[in-house]
C-alpha cells in the first residue's frame, strides 16, 4: 500500500509557482498510489458553496478529478483556512471537519491538520468556533464568491504580516500527541500539519513504539510524507 500525506499548500493564485506545480506532482504521482490524504490548509481560503467554487481553483479541482478517475482516493481534512466544505470537495473525496483515526496497512493512525491540539490557546478556539458557526456561513453563501475572497485574502495578509516569524511549535502540542498515543494504545502514529515545520518525533510505550510526524509545507519546501511498505519517509518534490 502507497500513501502520500500532505498539507499547507495555501494555493491563491493559479500562476504561482506553487499552485503549478503541484498540479505537476499529481499528474506525476505513481499508478500504484492508493491514497492522498490532504491535512489542511490546502487553499489559502475555502469555503464550499451549495452550487458554486471559486474560480481560481478550477485547476487544481480538475486535477484532483483526475486523480479520483485513477482511482486514488482522497481525504481532506480541514485546516484553519477552510472554514467548510461543500458538494465540490465531497464528490472528490471523503471529508473531516477535525480529526480522524484510520487504519493503513494494519497500523492505526491518528490524523489532524493540528491547530485545535492546544488547549491552552483559548483566543484561536473561539475564533476558530466563531468563523465556523452558522451565521457566518450563512453569510458567505449569500455573498458573491470573488467578495468573500476579497475579504479572506485581506484577512490572511493581516494575519501573515503580524506573524512573520516561523511558527514556533509549542510544548503543549507535543504532550497532546503523546497523551493520544498513549491513552490509545490501538494508535500507532500521529500526523499532523499547522505548522510547516518536518519534525518527528519518537515514543516507547507499553504495547510497544510510537512514532508522530508534523508535516511540513508544500507552499515553501514541496513538502510530503510518503508511507510505503508499512514504513514512513519525508520527502519533497523538484520538478
Amino acid at each position: 500500500m502507497k500513501s502520500i500525506f500532505f498539507a499547507d499548500a495555501h494555493l491563491r493564485n493559479p500562476d504561482e509557482s506553487s499552485y503549478r506545480e503541484l498540479i505537476n506532482f499529481f499528474e506525476q504521482l505513481p499508478d500504484d498510489l492508493d491514497n492522498l490524504f490532504i491535512l489542511g490548509d490546502f487553499f489559502d481560503f475555502w469555503h464550499g458553496y451549495p452550487e458554486t467554487a471559486f474560480r481560481i481553483y478550477t485547476p487544481i479541482l480538475k486535477a484532483l478529478k483526475k486523480l479520483v478517475d485513477r482511482d486514488v482516493k482522497i481525504h481532506f481534512f480541514a485546516g484553519n483556512h477552510e472554514i467548510s466544505f461543500g458538494p465540490r470537495l465531497m464528490e472528490l473525496g471523503s471529508c473531516h471537519a477535525a480529526d480522524a483515526t484510520i487504519e493503513l496497512d494494519g497500523q492505526k493512525l491518528y490524523l489532524a491538520h493540528g491547530d485545535l491540539l492546544n488547549p491552552d490557546d483559548y483566543l484561536y478556539r473561539i475564533w476558530h468556533s466563531l468563523i465556523r458557526s452558522r451565521p457566518i456561513l450563512k453569510l458567505a453563501d449569500t455573498l458573491p464568491p470573488a467578495l468573500t475572497l476579497k475579504i479572506a485574502d485581506t484577512l490572511s495578509r493581516n494575519s501573515r504580516k503580524s506573524n512573520k516569524s516561523q511558527k514556533i511549535i509549542p510544548a503543549q502540542i507535543l504532550t497532546s500527541c503523546a497523551k493520544i498515543l498513549c491513552r490509545k494504545d490501538d494508535i500507532q502514529t500521529v500526523i499532523i500539519a499547522h505548522f510547516h515545520q518536518e519534525r518527528q518525533e519518537n515514543f516507547l510505550a507499553a504495547s510497544g513504539p510510537k512514532a508522530l510526524y508534523i508535516l511540513g509545507d508544500w507552499a515553501n519546501k514541496r513538502s510530503y510524507l510518503l508511507f510505503e511498505n508499512g514504513k514512513f519517509s519525508f520527502n519533497s518534490y523538484h520538478p
